[in-house]
């Protein structure tokens, strides 16, 4: 099996993270390292980590600013391999999984990255893909346009052409939607494969989805930046559609809570709000890239083309 580096973005969490990192070493035929980036203060993490992988082709960062974008990126750069894996530390893979990606990310001609199903852990129900995450079909290849971080296979050399993960804007969260739209931008297409599954445990110990109160605060925020980021304020395409589908859930109090979102990030949004994308190949907005037909069958007939050095 190809090598490849499985990068960890840590906080905290002690038991969970072991068990993530142990379930990787034991994949089958798993060839590889683990690059462990670790945001917490102490050394707790450090030592429960050290103790159980020393023996193993494993690597521990620790950068001096926190954040999960600032995690990815480091570990991106250390990583000694052709092909990068980002596994959160609250998931939880199967035997196969690593396997069945390596090689659905190298038959796939035009996946620059690739994506799977992500099932909450206890629930049993499905968190990724939701009906926000468009795909659409293409012969054998189902492409989608956003993969929402939790787990992702890419190409080392592509991931730092496009500059990695956003560390100022989404560094915290919302990193992936950001990283999502800038591969479509330049020419880099995101493909789901059904029969990858991976396992979110959202409710570890100090995990964020408990910690933080309305997490729809947090997504009204996000979808504010990436809106002023790619310029899709003015539309009235797939993004006021999605927004709609996120908060109509919460009936008459919809738009309450993106208001309220705003409002209780407004410091942040205003310190941020300048921030505009580079220009790229392709002029595809946050999440209306499958809106634009002809600029996307464009971009994919050029895609097996570009991507050929690293599936050769």
């Amino acid at each position: 099996m190809q090598k490849v580096s499985v990068i960890v973005p840590c906080y905290k969490r002690i038991s969970q993270t072991v068990k993530t990192i142990g379930l990787i070493f034991n994949s089958k035929n798993f060839e590889g390292e683990v690059i462990a980036v670790d945001s917490t203060r102490d050394n707790s993490l450090k030592k429960a980590l050290f103790k159980k992988f020393k023996n193993k082709d494993f690597s521990y960062l620790k950068p001096k600013k926190i954040g999960i974008s600032i995690n990815k990126n480091r570990g991106a750069k250390k990583a000694k391999h052709t092909i990068l894996i980002f596994c959160d530390s609250d998931i939880e893979i199967e035997k196969d999984t690593i396997l069945k990606t390596i090689k659905a990310l190298k038959k796939q001609k035009k996946a620059a990255a690739l994506t799977g199903r992500v099932f909450w852990k206890t629930k049993k129900t499905l968190d990724r893909p939701r009906k926000e995450d468009r795909m659409i079909k293409k012969g054998n290849t189902v492409f989608v346009e956003n993969i929402f971080s939790r787990y992702m296979a890419t190409y080392k050399d592509v991931f730092l052409k496009v500059g990695g993960y956003d560390e100022k804007a989404f560094n915290m969260r919302g990193e992936g939607a950001d990283l999502s739209v800038r591969y479509w931008r330049n020419g880099w297409p995101l493909v789901f494969e059904k029969s990858i599954k991976v396992y979110h445990v959202h409710e570890a110990k100090e995990s964020i989805a408990l910690r933080v109160k309305h997490p729809e605060w947090l997504i009204a925020k996000d979808r504010l930046l990436l809106a002023l980021k790619y310029d899709s304020l003015d539309s009235e395409d797939n993004f006021a559609e999605t927004m709609n589908m996120i908060f109509s859930k919460f009936k008459k109090q919809g738009y309450f809570r993106v208001l309220q979102g705003i409002g209780k990030n407004i410091d942040f949004i205003c310190k941020n709000k300048n921030i505009k994308a580079k220009k790229a190949e392709y002029d595809f907005k946050f999440f209306e890239v499958f809106s634009k037909k002809p600029l996307l069958e464009k971009a994919l007939s050029r895609a097996e083309k570009k991507l050929k050095p690293w599936k050769s």
